[in-house]
């Protein structure tokens, strides 16, 4: 196995390229440099991450537990298939900037991965996230990105839930009745 921040690295990489790969596809009209997914508190907690990872280096090596490092590769490698399944199966339809207005050709997607759970773009983001720092050994990151994260989808498919039933009515509200959001203790 490469370093384990070597693989991290990679992680994002691929994340980041992929995601901006699959708007040129199917939101090539959105494509921007927004597509890249890059924020600034992104960027910062992926800043601290590896000051977290240099520190457990020099100060706490103990911290390093293979096993950790491997659940951490595979929490990557299926939150990543989740969300780019979750792309994929949505197609137009999926696009990084909520949108407020139903577009012409916006459908409800209640098939495939969507059958499962409704925001499988959200959950699978999540694990992937948890997954960059349990592959570094990072227990303070790890917690803060579970936290951080948890609360942003807590707030933001409230809001896309909303959106939803207004778009698409009863059809969206047997929906989601029925099929989980995918974010743990999000309804």
């Amino acid at each position: 196995m490469p370093t384990p921040f070597a693989c991290f690295v990679g992680a994002l990489a691929w994340f980041h390229t992929s995601e901006f790969c699959l708007a040129a596809i199917y939101q090539r009209s959105d494509l921007g440099l927004r597509s890249w997914l890059f924020s600034k508190p992104y960027c910062v907690a992926m800043l601290l991450s590896c000051v977290e990872y240099a520190a457990e280096l020099r100060w706490a090596p103990a911290l390093d537990v293979s096993a950790v490092r491997w659940l951490g590769l595979a929490a990557i490698v299926v939150g990543e298939v989740v969300r780019k399944v979750a792309m994929v199966t949505a197609a137009h339809n999926f696009t990084h900037i909520i949108q407020t207005q139903r577009r012409p050709q916006h459908t409800l997607i209640t098939g495939g991965i969507y059958s499962w759970m409704r925001h499988p773009g959200y959950a699978g983001w999540m694990v992937w996230a948890l997954g960059t720092q349990l592959l570094l050994c990072n227990p303070l990151c790890t917690a803060g990105f579970a936290a951080a994260s948890w609360q942003f989808f807590k707030s933001r498919i409230a809001y896309e839930d909303e959106l939803l039933a207004r778009f698409f009515g009863a059809a969206f509200q047997q929906y989601r009745a029925a099929v989980p959001s995918g974010v743990p203790l999000v309804p």
